[in-house]
Order: C-alpha cells, then sequence, then structure tokens
C-alpha cells in the first residue's frame, strides 16, 4: 500500500489562569481559565491504512487501544457513515515528549489532532467548528486544541473565546516526579469554606488592557496551585527551586503536577532550566504558540 504520511505537532498548554467555581449538576465544576499553548509538543503521524492502528514506541500510559488518538478515530468514524463510502483505517505514528498526569494537556492535544488528521485523511469535509462537538464528547479541553493559541475558557472549559496574545516571555515548565489524579485535585477544593469570591470576570477584562504589561502577570492564579504544593512536597520543592531564578510568576498548570516559570530573559529561563532538569521527568525551554 503506497500512503503518504501526514504529521502535526501536538502541542501542550498552561493555564496562565484558573479559577474553579461552582459544582454542576453533572458533578463537573465550572471554570473561568486562560489556556495557552506553548512550543513543547508531541507529534503525531497518520497515514491511510486497512485498520486502525497506533503505532507509540513508548509515553503513553494506556494500551494503545484504550489511548485517545484511537478514541477520536473511532468517534468521527462512527459519526461520519454518510460521508463514507465504506469503512476505512488509518495507521497513527505517535511520539510521545510530553509526560501523563502534568496539567499540560497532552492527551487532549494528542485527540485533537487525531480528529483532524482524520478528517483530511478520509476526505470528510468537516470545518473546525463542525469537529468541536466531537472533541467535546472526547475531554474538557480538547476543543480547545483544534484551534490552540490563547483562549478564555468557561464551562467545563469547552466555552471558548479568544484571548489577545501574551507578552513574549521564555517559558521553563517542570514536572516533577509525581503525578496529579484530577479528580482527587478537585476534591481538595471541594473541601474549603464556601463563600469564595470569584474574580474570572474582572481578570479577563483586565487581561485585555494589560496583556502586553510583563508585571501584569505577577497577578496570574491558580486555585490548584497552593493545595496541590501542600499535598506534594516534590511540587513544592521545586517550585521553590524556579524562585530562586527570580522569574515574573510561577505557577501550577491545570491541576498539576508542571509548574512553569516566566521569565524576561532568555539567559534566566536557561539557568533555571539547568538547575532543575536533574529532579524532573520533564523539564524544558519552551515559548508561547499563537
Amino acid at each position: 500500500m503506497t500512503t503518504t504520511l501526514e504529521t502535526l505537532p501536538c502541542y501542550g498548554k498552561i493555564n496562565l489562569f484558573l479559577e474553579v467555581q461552582d459544582r454542576r449538576a453533572d458533578g463537573f465544576h465550572n471554570l473561568g481559565t486562560l489556556f495557552q499553548t506553548v512550543s513543547c509538543c508531541d507529534h503525531l503521524s497518520a497515514e491511510a491504512w486497512d485498520n486502525l492502528e497506533l503505532v507509540c514506541p513508548s509515553g503513553i500510559t494506556t494500551s494503545p487501544e484504550e489511548n485517545l488518538v484511537l478514541k477520536a478515530a473511532r468517534l468521527i468514524l462512527a459519526e461520519s457513515e454518510d460521508r463514507l463510502g465504506g469503512e476505512l483505517g488509518i495507521r497513527f505514528h505517535l511520539e510521545k515528549n510530553l509526560p501523563a498526569g502534568a496539567g499540560l494537556g497532552g492527551g487532549s492535544s494528542n485527540a485533537a489532532s487525531a480528529l483532524i488528521l482524520c478528517n483530511r485523511i478520509w476526505k470528510l469535509g468537516y470545518t473546525l467548528p463542525e469537529l468541536m462537538p466531537l472533541a467535546a464528547q472526547l475531554g474538557a479541553d480538547v476543543p480547545f486544541f483544534l484551534y490552540g493559541g490563547a483562549s478564555f475558557a468557561e464551562g467545563k472549559g469547552e466555552l471558548l473565546s479568544p484571548a489577545p496574545e501574551p507578552h513574549p516571555f521564555h517559558i521553563i515548565i517542570g514536572t516533577p516526579d509525581c503525578k496529579v489524579e484530577t479528580g482527587w485535585a478537585y476534591g481538595q477544593l471541594d473541601k474549603k469554606e464556601p463563600g469564595k469570591k470569584f474574580e474570572w470576570g474582572r481578570f479577563k477584562a483586565l487581561y485585555f488592557t494589560y496583556c502586553e504589561d510583563w508585571q501584569f502577570y505577577q497577578v496570574l492564579r491558580n486555585d490548584f496551585d497552593i493545595p496541590m504544593r501542600r499535598h506534594f512536597a516534590p511540587i513544592q520543592t521545586l517550585f521553590e527551586s524556579m524562585q530562586t531564578f527570580s522569574p515574573v510568576k510561577t505557577l501550577l498548570s491545570g491541576s498539576g503536577s508542571s509548574l512553569f516559570s516566566l521569565f524576561r530573559e532568555k539567559s534566566d529561563a536557561e539557568a533555571c532550566l539547568r538547575a532543575i532538569q536533574p529532579s524532573c521527568r520533564f523539564a524544558c525551554l519552551s515559548e508561547f504558540v499563537s
């Protein structure tokens, strides 16, 4: 079989702001968050094949059959019977770099890229807005990865609106040797006292005005940041190490376990990276991706 291999980068993300709001009737929480893609990434390639197959040398935490890449392919295949001439296949090749259980969205980014590649290779003709409902079935932040860049997100994270591009920081991302289970992390927040004041609307308004001012980023916050640093000593230790290099801000991404530090000077970022690499299961120097 002669095929053409198509490849997409599966960018990671960080949350520049994350506020956990009220619990919904479906058991999830409403959020106010600012998603931003960063240049560290996995790579997903695909080619037409006679069945559905995922080739991944290492780095996935489940069997290939349970990976979100194949789940995405099965979903779009099931939803596209009226556009297909028959049962089709794809062979995916996944190069994993982003760690699992790290708050960087690697699995969700893989799933979004899988939808896009299936759409192209099978010539289904979906627009990105038409792929959004399928992406939402795969995970709350999969819709964001169809577009990437900067987005305000609400609801479970699937209600997106464009955000302006941020200040061009040099970003150090470090993932300590621990993993945070997302459901457990939300349970820790549920134990907080009620009556919390929500600041998402105010932050959103200010971001439009001050996103180009590096000093503004000192107000960033993530509701998981302090609780996860309190529960996981490796996260707290990494936080203290990164703070030694005086970044503009160091913050948890998602529910963790990754931290990111924003630097104005690349030399300071590189010095931080050298210092933290020996104690991290993943560490990199990254940039924002628009």
